[in-house]
């Protein structure tokens, strides 16, 4: 009987334990609706590969728009200062649409852009702001890029983001 008390008394503890846990993930998201990168095979990006992202379904809210950026995460070996991507989408309507986006990863003097960590560039390129027309539908991005090297040594990964816009 009395091991039932301790596990009564214990329980509402428990579950505010819980709560303070989560509540950082919880509260981190920052709007964020979407957020995927992919990873570059050994920092060497084939020409002919396409990096894909579905997303299965979006729910901003009725009306409201949101902005999406392409994340790139490049090391120290990147022989460019800029990067050249061919971005495939079907945000706008059921069609893919082809947009041409020249990337700044570094300045005229060589400095790379965007966050640093242990020699490997973060940069975040605005692209569009949309209202999205169906939130229930499926939708894709693919993104490939544009250089002349094959394979295009330096670019780690590649992603999408998608927030509420401000």
């Amino acid at each position: 009987m009395r091991v039932l008390q301790v596990i009564r008394k214990s329980r509402p503890a428990l579950i505010v334990l819980a709560g303070i846990l989560l509540l950082p993930v919880l509260s981190c998201t920052g709007g964020e609706l979407y957020y995927r990168f992919r990873q570059i095979e050994r920092g060497e990006w084939q020409r002919d590969t396409i990096l894909v992202f579905s997303v299965d379904s979006l729910s901003p809210g009725s009306g409201q728009p949101i902005q999406v950026s392409l994340e790139i995460t490049a090391n120290r070996s990147y022989p460019y200062r800029d990067l050249w991507l061919r971005v495939e989408h079907n945000l706008t309507d059921s069609l893919l649409r082809s947009d041409t986006l020249r990337l700044q990863l570094a300045d005229a003097g060589g400095r790379r852009l965007g966050s640093s960590a242990g020699g490997l560039y973060q940069l975040t390129h605005p692209w569009l702001q949309l209202v999205i027309p169906d939130s229930n539908r499926q939708y894709e991005i693919r993104i490939h890029h544009m250089m002349s090297d094959d394979p295009l040594s330096g670019i780690e990964k590649a992603g999408v983001k998608m927030v509420l816009a401000k």
